[in-house]
């Protein structure tokens, strides 16, 4: 690669073929970053550090206490004539080599810290930044970050407001979780974050990949610009002289317009794992046994279920458990309230004989206090320094390890995947479900680690252990290739061993669009930048789960209302696989039934493309969306208001499908005039 190398009085430049980079000789921060003949989209803003990391406490991050100081610059041509610049920079007692690797548009970011003190210190994260980013004039530069809370396509002069240490307003991000806007990546979310200006055009684009330690992205505002960062969940102790590698952060600058620039990450980020072929035709009910009386009670249920579409029974753990359905009592004994094991294989007979596929949840992450894993193998589990056991949530757990899908219910105690014996003991006990009872497939319930074993010293580290839950799945669709693994968080590293997810920021976003809390235009957007992300035949859609008690109370509250039946249209005619809870379809006759049925028997609704669009009436908003496959259209609409409205349709409509709710159709001038129900939801022929 052709390069160019020179020295500036406060910064080190490098340009090559395609990009211009600077690195602060105060510092040591990327500060600027064009195309050649284009705009710095970097720098604007006071001197800080590119980078971050947090000794002896989670709080403790060393730039608040010193400054972050350049010291020298390596540059390497790779044997691949990749280009390599590292900068070194001391923090403290910490020397950082800040790596970046080029190659074409793309940049790769990792970092080794190397402790040249003389004492042992204790990491609790690492922090990448890219400071001070802004493209262009603020009034046409917006911020996007795809499968979040994040509102989409959000004004620039709302994400300079945005601080780390103050929960973000709803005009940013419509909900919360865990605190935060954002997804863990790569274990919840993709990490995407984007600055995007459609004036010039100019989008720069980063994510985060690592299979080791997850981070938690977040954005930093600042007078005149942003600052994109992931805060990495990194734990470890550090002895002198040694170096602990930590990344990868990846970037680019672009000039392609938002969403197109998706195509970047979509390029880098394959998921190996294929869609499960049969999930984008399916509808899935999830069941605890204990609340049908049983096996039993759920088998007598089955002709019902099957008359209302279901093809796919996900089971609730029928093992013992604790206080939650996902905390382990023991693996080898049936829980009474589930039934015994002749009453579990009547059931899942039952259910083949009904031609309904039977998946398992299999939880990973913990055990009940009276589990009896406690007392014959307390070598399987977590310790903190002390020795003594993890146990739910420490308060010096990192924010990524309190964030909802990961963080462990309280009172569970941490099982220890670095362990060998309860790997191998775990893959047998699902091998042996699988085979015993006949299963289909599982449902990997929040597969990622979280807890930290302090207890560790070097050359392991406190965090470690993640990549390991994932291996183990792994290895099962390696040993079973039939065998379907759901998983209940999305993303990158689900798809390594899932073959679909339930998606829990889509869930999210409905229930704030049942609020008002973001617009139906802003969900068209949102779902069209999640399907540059993501193939949507990998995406469960739900509007109560197993947890949503805890993370969404609301949704548990909207069961059976006007306002839960508009969610379940949305939710179908932007092709979700619809997944039902328990009991769901008993708060609603109506409805559901007809949205499921017209699921099953249209191929438009399920393989459809689809196009969106909102419609502003004087009594609220309007969805629709458009499905079309092989010549056949169908029109869902939607309003969202509590109020009948009236507005002229943008295309010809003809027969209505659901008949679940009053409209009338007139003929207006050049147009036809829909009038609809409050809270209505219909589907309509289109008519060419």
């Amino acid at each position: 690669m052709s390069y160019e190398l020179y020295e500036q009085t406060d910064q080190i430049m490098l340009r090559t073929a395609r990009y211009e980079l600077g690195w602060s000789t105060d510092s040591g921060a990327l500060h600027t970053l064009r195309l050649h003949n284009s705009l710095n989209v970097l720098g604007y803003g006071l001197p800080s550090a590119g980078i971050d990391v947090a000794l002896g406490s989670p709080n403790n991050w060393i730039t608040a206490q010193t400054f972050a100081r350049y010291i020298w610059y390596r540059l390497a041509v790779k044997a691949d004539d990749r280009l390599q610049m590292t900068i070194i920079v001391g923090l403290g007692p910490l020397k950082i080599f800040d790596h970046y690797l080029l190659e074409g548009e793309v940049i790769e970011r990792w970092v080794e810290i190397e402790n040249v003190s003389g004492d042992d210190l204790r990491i609790y994260g690492v922090r990448l930044l890219i400071p001070h980013l802004r493209i262009g004039t603020p009034a046409h530069c917006t911020f996007e970050a795809p499968g979040n809370s994040v509102r989409p396509r959000a004004p620039f002069d709302i994400a300079v407001t945005q601080d780390r240490h103050v929960l973000p307003r709803r005009f940013f991000a419509p909900g919360v979780r865990g605190g935060s806007a954002f997804e863990p990546a790569p274990t919840q979310g993709s990490g995407v974050m984007a600055l995007t200006n459609s004036h010039l055009p100019l989008t720069f684009l980063c994510w985060y990949a690592s299979d080791e330690e997850a981070a938690l992205p977040y954005i930093q505002g600042g007078d005149q610009a942003v600052s994109l960062a992931y805060e990495i969940a990194v734990a470890c102790w550090l002895r002198s002289d040694e170096r602990l590698t930590v990344g990868r952060q990846v970037f680019a600058l672009t000039e392609q317009t938002w969403p197109a620039a998706l195509t970047i990450y979509r390029s880098m980020n394959p998921l190996p794992q294929p869609p499960a072929g049969w999930l984008r035709d399916a509808i899935i009910y999830v069941a605890d046994l204990r609340q049908h009386g049983g096996a039993d009670g759920l088998r007598l249920r089955l002709p019902e279920l099957k008359v209302l579409g279901v093809d796919t029974l996900c089971l609730l753990p029928w093992h013992t458990v604790g206080d939650r359905p996902h905390l382990i009592g023991d693996l080898e004994r049936i829980d009474p309230d589930c039934g015994d094991e002749a009453a579990l294989q009547q059931l899942i007979t039952a259910a083949h004989q009904y031609e309904m596929r039977v998946l398992l949840d299999i939880a990973m992450q913990g055990c009940a206090p009276d589990s009896r894993y406690l007392n014959e193998h307390p070598e399987w589990f977590i310790r903190d320094e002390a020795g003594a056991f993890a146990i739910g949530v420490a308060t010096d757990a990192l924010a990524v390890g309190r964030h909802p899908g990961v963080a462990l219910p309280a009172g569970g105690y941490h099982l220890d995947w670095m362990r060998n014996d309860w790997r191998l003991y775990w893959q047998q006990w699902v091998l042996r479900q699988v085979d015993h009872f006949v299963l289909d497939g599982i449902r990997a319930v929040a597969p990622y680690s979280a807890a930290l074993a302090w207890i560790r010293r070097p050359p392991l580290r406190a965090s470690a252990g993640s990549e390991l839950m994932v291996q183990a799945l792994r290895e099962l669709v390696a040993v079973r290739p039939s065998l379907t693994v759901l998983c209940t968080l999305s993303g990158p590293r689900s798809a390594q061993f899932a073959g679909g997810w339930f998606d829990y920021p889509s869930h999210h976003m409905l229930v704030h669009l049942a609020m008002r809390r973001i617009t139906p235009a802003e969900w068209c957007a949102y779902q069209a930048d999640y399907a540059e992300l993501y193939a949507s035949a990998y995406r469960i859609g739900f509007l109560e789960a197993h947890d949503t008690a805890d993370c969404n109370p609301l949704a548990d509250g909207l069961r059976g209302s006007r306002l839960s039946q508009v969610l379940w249209a949305v939710m179908l005619f932007s092709g979700l696989t619809p997944a039902l809870w328990n009991g769901q379809e008993l708060a609603d006759r109506e409805v559901l039934p007809r949205l499921l049925t017209l699921w099953r028997r249209e191929s438009a609704l399920r393989y459809g493309t689809v196009s969106c669009q909102s419609v502003t009436t004087s009594a609220g908003d309007v969805l629709i969306i458009c499905r079309e496959f092989h010549q056949r259209r169908l029109i869902g609409i939607v309003n969202l208001a509590a109020l009948p409205c009236r507005f002229i349709a943008p295309q010809p409509v003809g027969a209505e499908l659901l008949q679940v709710a009053p409209h009338s159709l007139e003929r207006r001038g050049i147009g036809e005039e829909l009038r609809l129900a409050p809270f209505g939801v219909y589907c309509f022929e289109g008519v060419s």
